[in-house]
C-alpha cells in the first residue's frame, strides 16, 4: 500500500528573538522563514541543519563567519546579514526581508526584456564587485539566490558567505554537494571548476555563473550542458550582446573577464553602443518622414508623421534608453 504523505512540520512560534510568521521554503536541507524582530519589523530567516552542531567547535566557527561576512553585507546588491543565533540544537541567521521575489521565479512567469535583463546583470556585478573586493566568491551563484523588486529597480544577491556556513570545516564543493545543498539543476550554473575539488576557484568563477544567468534572462531558456547564441534563441536580442554572455561563459578561468568591473565595464559600453544605435536609427527615420511630408505636404500628413516619430521615440524609450 502506497504510504500517507508525510504531513509538514508545525511552524514554530519563535526562534531566538524572532516571532515566526510563515515558511517561505526551503534551501537545501536549511528551512527559510518569515518573521518579526522584537521591535515589528519583518526579517528573513534561514535555519540551518543540525549537522552544523555535530562537532563541539562547529557553533564558534559559525559565528565567527556569520560575524565576518555581516559588515560586508551592508551594500546596496547584497542580502543585508543581520545576526546569528541559536535555536536548540540547530542554528540560524537573521537577514533583511527584500520584498520581491527570487529571479528563479521572476523567469518562470515569463522572459525579460533586455533592459530589465541589463539592470539584473548591473546589480549582480556590483554586488559581486564588493563581494570580491572583501575576500568573498560566492560559488552558489543562481537565479534562486538573486532577489529583485517587481520593476527589477532592486536587485540583490542573497547567501554570500553561505558556502561557509554549510560546511564550516571544509570549503570545497565536494563537501557542499554530499549535503545536497546544491540542487541537481543547480549545477548548470556553477563554472567547471567548481566541480573539481583540487582546482582553485576564485572571483571568475561567479562570472560564469553570472553569465549563465544572463543567457538565460535574454533566451527564456534554462542553461545545459551546452549554450546556443541569445541572438539566435532570441531574434530580439542583438548580436552584439553574444560576445559578452559568451565570454562569461568560457570553460576555462582565464577565457573569462578578468573581474566583476571588466564584465560591468563591458555591459555599460554594450549598453552605451545600443542605445546610440537606436538614436541615430530614430533621426535617420525621423528625417525620412519629415522628408515624405514635406513632399506629400498638408496638416494631415504632417500628423501623421508627427505620430510615427512619437511612435519611434517610445519604442526606444522602452527597449534601450530607460535604465
Amino acid at each position: 500500500m502506497p504510504q500517507p504523505p508525510t504531513p509538514p512540520s508545525p511552524l514554530p512560534e519563535s526562534i531566538g528573538p524572532y516571532r515566526v510568521r510563515e515558511l517561505l521554503g526551503k534551501a537545501g536541507q536549511s528551512t527559510v522563514y518569515r518573521a518579526e524582530d522584537p521591535k515589528g519589523r519583518p526579517i528573513a530567516l534561514k535555519l540551518f541543519p543540525r549537522r552544523l552542531t555535530e562537532d563541539a567547535g562547529a557553533a564558534e566557527r559559525f559565528h565567527h563567519e556569520v560575524a565576518a561576512v555581516t559588515p560586508v553585507t551592508r551594500h546596496a546588491h547584497l542580502v543585508h546579514v543581520l545576526g546569528t543565533g541559536q535555536e536548540g540544537d540547530r542554528l540560524y541567521v537573521a537577514m533583511e526581508m527584500i520584498e520581491g521575489t527570487s529571479l528563479d521565479r521572476a523567469l518562470k512567469a515569463r522572459r525579460l526584456t533586455l533592459p530589465e535583463a541589463f539592470a539584473v546583470m548591473r546589480g549582480i556585478c556590483r554586488g559581486l564587485i564588493h563581494g570580491h573586493q572583501s575576500g568573498y566568491v560566492h560559488r552558489n551563484l543562481t537565479p534562486r539566490n538573486v532577489l529583485v523588486s517587481p520593476d527589477f529597480s532592486v536587485v540583490k544577491i542573497s547567501d554570500l558567505g553561505s558556502s561557509s556556513f554549510e560546511s564550516i570545516a571544509a570549503r570545497s564543493l565536494t563537501a557542499t554537494l554530499s549535503t545536497g545543498e546544491i540542487r541537481l539543476g543547480a549545477l548548470y550554473y556553477l563554472a567547471p571548476e567548481t566541480m573539481d575539488s583540487k582546482a582553485p576557484v576564485d572571483a571568475r568563477s561567479d562570472l560564469y555563473s553570472a553569465g549563465a544567468i544572463f543567457h538565460e534572462m535574454l533566451t527564456g531558456r534554462t542553461p545545459g550542458p551546452k549554450f546556443g547564441l541569445p541572438s539566435q534563441l532570441n531574434p530580439g536580442v542583438p548580436s552584439e550582446v553574444d560576445l559578452v554572455a559568451l565570454r562569461c561563459l568560457g570553460r576555462r578561468p582565464e577565457e573569462r573577464y578578468a573581474s566583476a568591473q571588466d564584465l560591468l565595464a563591458a555591459l555599460e559600453r554594450l549598453e552605451e553602443t545600443l542605445n546610440l544605435r537606436v538614436l541615430t536609427e530614430i533621426r535617420e527615420a525621423s528625417s525620412l518622414l519629415r522628408g515624405a511630408g514635406t513632399e506629400a505636404g498638408g496638416k494631415k500628413t504632417l500628423l501623421y508623421v508627427g505620430i510615427a516619430v512619437a511612435v519611434l521615440v517610445v519604442l526606444a524609450v522602452v527597449f534601450f534608453v530607460v535604465r
